[in-house]
């Protein structure tokens, strides 16, 4: 066995500070503003405001989708095979980085008459610059600590600051008493002066454990290959993609049940922020849960809350406002436990994987799971909205029977089965032993 780090001297390697934490974990923030204005003012931004068309924007941003989660593996592997001075993810980082900063502002802040053609560059050049950025990135958080806490600390860090930077963007219209597209140049300014804060605390703070004597010489199907016969690797995509999909037609479809089911529009950035807000809050609860019981069993034991809560969703509607809080309360925490579980479990994998070939292959597997939940939250829409539309679901609401039986299919009863799904998938799978020191 060829051993990365010496498995009588991971000992001696010091844990990180809460800075260190910080350090690392800040970058994630710029990356969520984007993500959030991406996901919900950039569409109807350019479809209406900017009157390139719903249908139009509709098939830019679906093939920008498309072309970020292929180029996820690529990135990842070449940035597993790069050498430098620096180790083999930092140059990646800073060539992302102002890609990143410049395509967000021109993306956020476009000139005056702009066509098709403008947005298909922009926004090739925004996604190809965040996986350039992110992959790197975000592997970097899989390799640093060869302690199995620890890496559940790594993921908690860049999930807190993830909630952070949702909640910021989704905010901003309020605090500046504005429109969502009056709101995009703030965005746009305090996601840049973030992104340039965060990598610079990255580059200066955050140690270098990457171990650069090692590195993958395997190209991209070869890599695809080797981490794809990895049986833990293969039992964690399959109920992370599920889950995923389950989280993603909840959270798809929770605009449409505030303002149809709940009947109260007005209080939709309450029971967003609500479930932020109990996302990050739940985080401590969760590691030390994980610290007793192990990563695999949290992470069902999160999965089986969220269940009960979603079953519970239908016997509310309509001015039951105090008792669906409290369930999306109880949804949103469990959403931080579906974030920092199956990214600090991939952590172990990639690390014993590592330790025991002398292959560095974090990046690949870091792109692919990314990769496979870009599809995850992708998917889903193109069933619900498009099943709901035909039955008019806007127009008879609660009055139709079938539609309101069906609206709460894709909302709670559809995730809680996929969730089921999942369960069974991991306790039918392989142990996740970890072999790195605890």
């Amino acid at each position: 066995m060829k051993s990365t780090i010496p498995q009588d001297n991971q000992r001696d390697i010091p844990r990180l500070t809460a800075w260190q934490l910080t350090s690392y974990g800040l970058l994630t923030m710029p990356l969520a503003m984007a993500g959030l204005a991406l996901l919900t003012y950039l569409p109807t931004f350019y479809a209406i405001d900017m009157g390139l068309g719903l249908g139009v924007v509709g098939a830019i941003f679906l093939g920008g989708r498309i072309l970020d989660i292929l180029t996820d593996p690529l990135i990842g592997n070449l940035s597993d095979r790069t050498r430098s001075r620096f180790g083999p993810r930092k140059p990646w980082m800073a060539a992302g980085i102002i890609g990143f900063c410049v395509a967000l502002w021109f993306l956020l802040v476009p000139p005056g008459d702009i066509g098709p053609a403008y947005l298909i560059i922009v926004g090739a050049v925004f996604f190809i610059s965040l996986t350039m950025l992110d992959v790197p990135y975000s592997s970097t958080g899989l390799e640093i600590s060869p302690y199995v806490d620890e890496r559940s600390r790594l993921a908690s860090s860049k999930a807190g600051f993830q909630v952070a930077g949702a909640m910021l963007a989704g905010t901003m219209p309020l605090l500046l008493a504005t429109s969502a597209s009056g709101s995009l140049p703030a965005i746009a300014m305090i996601a840049i002066g973030l992104a340039a804060l965060g990598f610079l605390l990255f580059v200066i703070f955050v140690p270098s454990r990457d171990r650069v004597d090692q590195r993958s010489s395997m190209g991209i199907g070869a890599s695809l290959k080797t981490i794809l016969a990895e049986s833990r690797y293969k039992y964690l995509l399959g109920p992370f993609f599920i889950v995923q999909t389950a989280n993603a037609l909840f959270s798809g479809l929770i605009l449409l049940y505030v303002t149809f089911i709940v009947k109260a529009p007005d209080l939709i950035g309450i029971f967003v922020g609500l479930l932020f807000l109990s996302t990050a809050l739940f985080l401590p609860l969760w590691l030390a849960i994980a610290r007793r019981v192990g990563k695999a069993k949290c992470w069902q034991a999160g999965i089986m809350i969220s269940m009960v809560a979603l079953l519970a969703l239908p016997l509310f509607g309509e001015g039951d406002v105090v008792a669906i809080c409290i369930i999306f309360a109880v949804i949103g925490g469990t959403f931080g436990c579906d974030a920092v579980m199956p990214t600090s479990l991939l952590a172990d994998i990639a690390s014993d994987h590592e330790s025991d070939t002398g292959d560095r292959l974090s990046g690949v597997y870091l792109s692919v799971k990314n990769a496979v939940s870009k599809c995850a939250f992708a998917a889903p829409m193109g069933i619900a909205f498009p099943v709901l539309g035909y039955l008019e679901f806007e127009k008879s609401g609660t009055h139709d029977p079938v539609t309101m039986l069906t609206f709460m299919g894709f909302f709670a009863l559809i995730p809680v089965a996929l969730k089921c799904v999942a369960i069974v998938i991991m306790r039918r799978g392989p142990d996740f032993h970890i072999a790195q020191a605890s």
